[in-house]
């Protein structure tokens, strides 16, 4: 009797068991979005700069060819923006909306340039898009500021770095490791102190 009660526990807990695992396989959802770069395919693109885009650079292209978003707060966009471009700030750009904006400008063929209060503003927003797989984002190498409560955009200079920090590293890939030796410093001898012995003192009296 003991023993087929066991068994019956084995068989309720294993069937419990396969119930949790059926219902959490179901209920399971897929994220709806995952990254498809790794971060040393987004670390070649910055060093190679050729995702930054200078005015003169926008002006050379035709406004069929991009669309302009501004990453900004909806606040800033408000108090003035270039014209034609369409909000949408950092925090805002994995929505399923923005999302289907930006795939649909992939199937155009349109570049989506993006702009912020300064190329790090913007940077961001140009990371999480890229590392998402699209290819076609660029950033607008500019500031936007306020004079006299008007908008304004101007070039931005970028800082060039006093070492070629990408070179360096390639040499550090391809320079063969050395195994180093320990070097073992010889132990100084230990100094020995002697102490003199003190005299035993003579018992005093006599008989």
């Amino acid at each position: 009797m003991k023993e087929l009660e066991k068994t019956k526990r084995i068989s309720i807990s294993a069937v419990l068991f396969l119930l949790i695992v059926t219902i959490a396989i179901l209920t399971f959802e897929k994220p709806e979005n995952v990254f498809e770069k790794n971060t040393e395919a987004t670390l070649q693109e910055i060093v190679s700069n050729n995702y930054i885009l200078t005015l003169s650079e926008l002006d050379s292209k035709e406004s069929s060819q991009y669309q302009l978003i501004d990453i900004r707060s909806n606040f800033e966009y408000t108090k003035g923006h270039i014209n034609d471009a369409i909000n949408i700030s950092t925090h805002d750009i994995l929505e399923s909306g923005n999302i289907e904006l930006f795939d649909e400008l992939v199937e155009s063929n349109k570049i989506a340039i993006l702009y912020g209060e300064d190329p790090n503003d913007a940077n961001r927003a140009w990371m999480l898009l890229y590392q998402l797989g699209y290819e076609n984002a660029k950033i607008l190498c500019v500031e936007t500021n306020y004079i006299d409560n008007k908008f304004q955009v101007s070039n931005h200079a970028l800082e060039k770095p006093a070492v070629n920090y990408a070179q360096v590293m390639q040499l550090a890939k391809s320079a063969p490791t050395e195994t180093k030796k320990a070097v073992t410093k010889p132990k100084k001898p230990k100094k020995v102190i002697t102490l003199p012995k003190k005299k035993k003192r003579v018992p005093e009296g006599g008989c």
